[in-house]
C-alpha cells in the first residue's frame, strides 16, 4: 500500500468519525412504539484512553433510547485496542473500555444483570501482513432487544 492509500484511509476514517459527531439525534415520536430489534454500534476512544467523549455519551443515550420499552435479552460490550503498547496493558485497557461503556449504558436505563462485558485487547489488531487494522480503539456493543 502506497503513502497515498494510507492518507486515503486516514481521510476516510476522519470523515466517518466526523459524520458520527454531526449526525442529529432523532427522538422517537410520541405514540410510536420501539422497533425492538437488535441494535449494534461502536463506541470509539482516544488513543490510550478509557474515558467517554461527549459524542460517545450522545451515541450511548441515543442507542439506549431506541430500545426503551423493549424487553432486553442481553447487552454485549466487547472492548478492543490497537496494537500499540504491551499485550497485558492492551487487555486491561480493552476491559476498562468495555466496563466504562457498560456503566454508561446502565446509567441510560438498560438492565445491568443482562450485561456480557469482555475485553479482547489487541487480538485481531493487525492484518495477516502485520499492518494495523484501522479504527480499533473502540468497544463493539450489541443490545438484543425483544418485543414486550
Amino acid at each position: 500500500m502506497g503513502a497515498g492509500a494510507g492518507v486515503g484511509l486516514a481521510a476516510l476514517a476522519a470523515l466517518l468519525l466526523a459524520g458520527c459527531a454531526s449526525t442529529p439525534l432523532k427522538p422517537m415520536a410520541v405514540g410510536t412504539s420501539p422497533s425492538c430489534t437488535d441494535v449494534v454500534f461502536p463506541i470509539y476512544f482516544a488513543e490510550g484512553s478509557d474515558q467517554l467523549t461527549a459524542t460517545a455519551d450522545q451515541v450511548i443515550g441515543s442507542e439506549a433510547a431506541q430500545v426503551h420499552g423493549c424487553r432486553i435479552g442481553y447487552v454485549s460490550v466487547l472492548g478492543l485496542t490497537d496494537a500499540a503498547g504491551g499485550v497485558a496493558h492492551n487487555l486491561d485497557l480493552s476491559r476498562r473500555r468495555a466496563a466504562t461503556v457498560a456503566k454508561a449504558l446502565a446509567s441510560a436505563g438498560l438492565p445491568t444483570p443482562k450485561f456480557e462485558v469482555n475485553g479482547a485487547g489487541e487480538t485481531g489488531a493487525l492484518t495477516d501482513k502485520g499492518r494495523p487494522v484501522p479504527l480499533r480503539r473502540k468497544t463493539e456493543v450489541v443490545i438484543h432487544a425483544l418485543p414486550t
